[in-house]
């Protein structure tokens, strides 16, 4: 009796090892929490991650980030605690790979809007952004820009992006932060150079797409072209830097809705919904289409 049961308890360790969830499957899975605000399922999701793969930068990073969102949703008492560990997690992450962009920008992010006592500081930003500088010209600009548009000098921030463009005037990404400056600023004919540009220099830098499909829509110019833009866009897997598909199937639904195209427009909302469950514009587009 002792070796089947000796032999039973091995079979039921060797089974939950073949399907225990790898690193990847759980930042997988905390990917898809994080996209529709489950912010504490995410945050235990990429824990599981970091435990299992410690020294990888990106799911540090992921976990700061849903640490960071859910102490944006928490109470006072808990952001404390959860602002520390956000902090604590982007810079492992920098520490492990010091050209993971999007940890550096979430420490610069952090430093700005976190108190002194809490581990911020303009002053820190600022470094951070000298760092980044350092590692790539046009993400060193894009680093001051945030540090401006914080300190409420669109001027600076525009100038940032200007100089970009001068500097390397045949980078698409160059041209397409211009373009979003002035998409920002409501200047639509300057961003629609832009984003036009930069279409012309690199057809595969996906997020120009977005952003003229989203042009269309707040311009209300080129419903068409707009439309096609962002079917275009929904078609492609967007990396976790470039827009999301919800905020594109929402675009696209208000392309459609201008175009009086009401039952494609509900359709394009109801797929960015259940993308982005209880958003309150989406939910307020279906509402208006229905």
């Amino acid at each position: 009796m002792r070796t089947v049961s000796l032999l039973l308890v091995l079979c039921l360790i060797s089974v939950t090892s073949l399907f225990a969830a790898t690193a990847a499957e759980h930042a997988a899975a905390g990917r898809i929490a994080l996209a529709r605000d489950e912010q504490q399922k995410a945050a235990d999701l990429f824990a599981k991650a970091v435990a299992l793969e410690p020294k990888n930068a990106e799911y540090h990073y992921l976990l700061g980030a849903a640490y960071g969102e859910l102490a944006q949703k928490s109470n006072v008492l808990k952001q404390a605690s959860l602002a520390k560990k956000t902090r604590e997690a982007f810079e492992k992450a920098v520490a492990l790979d010091p050209r993971h962009m999007p940890a550096r920008f979430g420490l610069i992010s952090y430093y700005l809007i976190a108190p002194g006592f809490m581990g911020g500081g303009e002053d820190k930003a600022i470094a951070q952004a000298a760092a980044v500088t350092k590692l790539d010209a046009l993400d060193g600009h894009r680093a001051y820009a945030r540090i401006y548009q914080h300190q409420n000098k669109p001027d600076l921030v525009r100038k940032e992006f200007v100089d970009a463009v001068r500097e390397q005037p045949n980078s698409a990404r160059a041209h397409y932060f211009l373009g979003n400056t002035y998409l920002n600023e409501k200047n639509w004919a300057a961003a629609q150079h832009e984003y036009d540009t930069a279409l012309k220099l690199d057809p595969a830098f996906m997020p120009t797409y977005f952003r003229l499909g989203q042009l269309a829509a707040l311009a209300g110019t080129n419903y068409a072209r707009g439309e096609e833009m962002l079917r275009k866009y929904v078609a492609y897997k967007p990396t976790d830097q470039e827009p999301g598909l919800a905020s594109a199937w929402y675009w696209l639904g208000q392309v459609q809705e201008k175009q009086g195209k009401r039952a494609e427009a509900k359709a394009s909302y109801t797929r960015a919904l259940g993308l982005a469950p209880g958003d309150k514009d989406i939910v307020a587009a279906i509402k208006r289409v229905s």
